[in-house]
Parts: structure tokens; C-alpha cells; sequence
């Protein structure tokens, strides 16, 4: 299977909101709402680019988080805790109108395509090429939205 694209994850996401039921797109058992859910991958995206609040201990990023950087890599896919925030971010607004939270992660994606300097250290898995960075946010949102369709 070749790497997922982030490029091509976001593509389907506008259409499939107008189409399919929320509970279609999420993972099963995901701890947000929609509105929430892409308000968390519209920051994580951002702050790849802008930098994270926090991050993890130098150790941490070293041996733990590296480690899980390689596999979610090597396997294409990663499975992580669906309801962990982001250390230090703003709280995701349940409320917020499901198109609001899209068009901020359309734009998240679109600052991250456009960057072409140095990314933000990773809280957990430390330095990352654009390249990594764009394929665990590929998997990151497919983590999520598993029910978004794939172009």
C-alpha cells in the first residue's frame, strides 16, 4: 500500500461532511464530537509548523517517541489515543459549527503545504522532515476519520 498523502486525505473531507453522517466518519468509539476532532488535527497540523506549546521530556523524544515515529513510518498507519489534547493547546469547542472547524483545517493544511522552512520539534516524537511530518499527519487524520473517503 503506498504512504497515505495528507494532500489527498483532506481532499474528500468537504464533499464527504456534506454527505455523510458524522458517526460514518469518525472512528468508533472517538471520545469527541466532528467539530472537535478537527479542530485537534487542524492544531496539531498547525503547530508542526508554528511550534507546539509543550513538549515532552528530551529523553522522551529520544527513545519513546522515536520509536513510535519509525513504526507509524514503517507500517503506514498509526493507532494512537483518540482523546489525548495536545499538551498546552486551547480546549476544542464542542459547540463550534462542523464547517468552522473544516475550513480551519483546510487551512492548517494549506499553511503546512506552503511551508518551506524548518518544522516545529514534535512534542513526542521530536525533529521531523516535511515528508514525516506530512505522512503522520496523513495517518494521524485517517487515525481519526477513518470513514473519510480516499480519493
Amino acid at each position: 500500500m503506498p504512504p497515505l498523502d495528507l494532500e489527498q486525505v483532506i481532499k474528500p473531507l468537504h464533499q464527504d461532511l456534506e454527505t455523510r453522517p458524522e458517526r460514518d466518519l469518525l472512528a468508533p468509539g472517538s471520545d469527541w464530537n466532528l467539530s472537535q476532532t478537527l479542530q485537534h488535527c487542524a492544531q496539531t497540523v498547525r503547530y508542526s509548523v508554528t511550534g507546539y506549546p509543550a513538549l515532552k521530556p528530551a529523553l522522551y523524544r529520544a527513545t519513546v517517541g522515536r520509536l513510535a515515529k519509525q513504526v507509524f513510518l514503517r507500517r503506514g498507519a498509526m493507532k494512537h489515543p483518540l482523546g489525548a489534547e495536545i499538551d498546552g493547546a486551547p480546549p476544542l469547542d464542542p459547540a463550534l459549527p462542523v464547517s468552522d472547524a473544516a475550513a480551519d483545517l483546510s487551512d492548517a493544511v494549506a499553511l503546512f503545504t506552503g511551508h518551506t522552512g524548518g518544522h516545529a520539534t514534535h512534542p513526542a516524537y521530536g525533529d521531523c522532515t516535511h515528508d514525516e511530518f506530512a505522512r503522520l499527519h496523513a495517518m494521524h487524520l485517517a487515525d481519526h476519520l477513518p470513514g473519510l473517503s480516499r480519493s
